[in-house]
C-alpha cells in the first residue's frame, strides 16, 4: 500500500510544469489585456492629433482581440483587479455611473462597444456619414470606458 503512491511522484514534474505553465499563461493574458488596453487610448490620442476625426480609420486602430482570446479561456478579468469600482476611482465625473462595476464588466463592456462599431461600420459602410447615430458620442464613451479602466487598474 505504501509503494502505490510511490508511482504518483513519477507524474509530479509533469504536474508542476502544468501549473507553472497556468501561472504564464495567466500572467500572458494580464498582459496581453494591459498593452491592448494602452494601445486602443494610444489610437485615440493619435485620432485627435488631426483635424477631423476619422472614425473609420480609428476603428480600424482599435483592437479588442486579446480581451476576445482571455473570454475563449475562460480567464477571470477581476484577476487583473479584484473588487468593485469605487468613488475615489473615478477621475471624470461622467464615470460616477460605473460605481459599483468591476474589471469583468468593464472588460467585456469595452469588448461589445467595440464590436457594435464594427458591426455598424459594416453595414453601412462606413462610420463617417451615419445619420441618426450619434458616432462621435459612441467612441467618447469608449474613450472613457478605456480611461476608467487604466485608472482603476492603475
Amino acid at each position: 500500500m505504501a509503494i502505490e503512491w510511490l508511482s504518483v511522484l513519477k507524474s509530479i514534474p509533469e504536474l508542476l510544469s502544468g501549473l507553472s505553465g497556468i501561472i504564464k499563461n495567466n500572467r500572458a493574458i494580464k498582459d496581453a489585456l494591459v498593452r491592448e488596453l494602452r494601445l486602443n487610448i494610444k489610437a485615440f490620442e493619435t485620432a485627435t492629433k488631426s483635424k477631423k476625426v476619422n472614425y473609420n480609420k480609428l476603428l480600424d486602430l482599435l483592437h479588442n482581440e486579446a480581451i476576445q482570446a482571455a473570454r475563449k479561456e475562460r480567464f477571470t478579468f477581476n484577476s487583473i483587479k479584484p473588487g468593485k469600482i469605487e468613488e475615489e476611482d473615478i477621475k471624470d465625473n461622467r464615470n460616477l455611473r460605473y460605481i459599483g462595476k468591476d474589471c469583468n464588466w468593464l472588460f467585456r463592456n469595452i469588448d461589445e462597444k467595440i464590436e457594435h462599431l464594427r458591426i455598424q461600420k459594416s453595414y453601412n459602410n462606413s462610420l463617417d456619414d451615419l445619420e441618426n447615430t450619434n458616432i462621435a458620442l459612441q467612441f467618447t464613451n469608449l474613450l472613457y470606458k478605456l480611461k476608467l479602466l487604466a485608472d482603476y487598474i492603475r
